[in-house]
């Protein structure tokens, strides 16, 4: 792949991760965001940074035949596993909307599951019991929900999205969250007692 594509989704990512942050989407150093980089690598947020005040040259670069960098997200295995699992994917963003774990607190995720998606953009929501973060059996979890559906609920863990690009997976993330207030608004009138 060309330097330049590989800069421009450098660009994308550490974009992506101010608009996280801005939207409150995520917090502190929670979340990741990553990019296919041809068939062989990936671009990824590294561990423990505030999404907002990334730059490029904080992106980490991963192949998929290696060890994963160290700097590397915990998260990379999870990115990793369903890149190749998912091919279509060519983004994905994990992030902690703050509706949807309010919601996940409150035991209402089927709620959320059941509010009505987007046909296009989120025809279907997976929701996955507790694991441990940066587990094998995270990564393959999540890899296997996110070949049935482009969004999974991780309980007490937030969101993660695939998408096409950047913005079709921030925009299912913002698309859940605002399904998630939807749903918190209609429990607090008593609509949905």
């Amino acid at each position: 792949m060309p330097q330049e594509n590989e800069e421009l989704l450098r660009g994308g990512i550490v974009a992506a991760g101010a608009v996280l942050k801005e939207r409150k989407l995520v917090s502190g150093f929670a979340g990741n965001v990553s990019c296919r980089l041809g068939a062989e690598a990936i671009l990824i947020t590294p561990r423990g940074t505030d999404k907002g005040r990334l730059t490029t040259s904080d992106i980490v670069y991963c192949r998929f035949d290696g060890t994963p960098p160290q700097e590397a997200s915990i998260e990379v295995g999870v990115h990793l596993a369903t890149y190749r699992r998912c091919p279509e994917a060519r983004a994905i963003i994990h992030a902690h909307p703050f509706s949807v774990l309010r919601l996940d607190q409150r035991g209402g995720l089927r709620g959320l599951v059941a509010a009505g998606v987007d046909q296009e953009l989120l025809p279907r929501i997976d929701v996955l019991p507790p694991m441990p973060a940066g587990s094998e059996q995270l990564a393959s979890a999540c890899a296997s929900a996110l070949m049935r559906a482009p969004l999974a609920v991780l309980a007490g863990h937030g969101v993660i999205a695939i998408g096409r690009h950047l913005r079709e997976a921030l925009a299912r993330v913002e698309l859940v969250e605002r399904l998630a207030k939807d749903v918190l608004a209609a429990e607090g009138s008593g609509a949905t007692r």
